[in-house]
């Protein structure tokens, strides 16, 4: 018999003052919500060197939430007894806050479904994670000198994920968008619109690649620039690759 979910109502101050549901076991285990407001963005490389994130060009970006931290061990841990799933990393002996793992897109979509979200699209990660019409180049910096405050990298991490929240957080408040893990996004197209198009979406249910944003604890510092796009197979599973959910208000 499927134990009934007690609903405790969590305070959210980032972006204007609102609340929103979290599910208490998970509230009492560091999950929460951020609003984030919104508005018109300039989205891709504005330096014009990644080619892959070219060509520059204008979205408008509408109200959501997105979680404040990267999803931890703890909380997927308890996703998965819940909901009869497996876990991820069974083997990591130390878990609690550190980011989840090893997720698949399909675990991630599955989690964030569980917690009454779902992934990001490409649009507002990049909005939530650049500090908006602010467009950071790294998530809370645009200085190289202060990236290490901000962003879990290859060269100051080690070959595990570390636990959340112990970088600085962006200007939205948000903690880990550059590295650590990178995260899922639940859209994929293949090239930026010209000037005056709409973007070529891919069917996801007729093929396996997908995207992950900010990069991981294994990644080079450059792969968390907030504009960086990393496609990848949705079946893939790695120890950098976790999931961050989002939802509409």
């Amino acid at each position: 018999m499927l134990r009934l979910l007690v609903f405790v109502i969590v305070l959210i101050t980032a972006s204007g003052c609102t609340s929103v549901r979290v599910p208490a076991e998970m509230a009492s285990i560091g999950f929460e919500w951020v609003r984030i407001d919104g508005g018109p963005y300039m989205m891709g490389d504005l330096s014009e060197n990644n080619a892959d994130a070219l060509p520059v060009h204008g979205v408008r970006v509408e109200p959501f939430y997105i979680s404040r931290y990267e999803t931890t061990l703890e909380q997927y841990d308890l996703f998965a007894e819940r909901t009869g799933r497996e876990t991820v990393l069974p083997d990591q002996a130390s878990r609690g806050t550190r980011a989840a793992g090893n997720l698949s897109w399909e675990d991630a979509v599955a989690f964030c479904d569980y917690m009454g979200g779902r992934l990001p699209t490409e649009q507002e990660w990049e909005f939530a994670a650049a500090g908006g019409m602010a467009k950071q180049i790294y998530p809370g910096t645009n200085d190289p000198d202060e990236v290490d405050d901000f962003v879990r990298h290859r060269v100051n991490s080690m070959a595990e994920s570390f636990p959340v929240g112990r970088k600085k957080p962006n200007l939205f408040g948000l903690y880990d968008m550059g590295g650590n893990v990178a995260e899922w996004i639940g859209d994929f197209y293949e090239f930026y619109p010209e000037p005056g198009e709409d973007p070529d979406w891919i069917n996801l249910n007729q093929r396996e690649l997908r995207l992950a944003r900010g990069g991981g604890f294994s990644a080079e510092v450059y792969v968390a620039q907030t504009y960086w796009r990393a496609g990848t197979l949705g079946t893939v599973t790695t120890p950098t690759i976790g999931v961050r959910c989002v939802r509409d208000p």
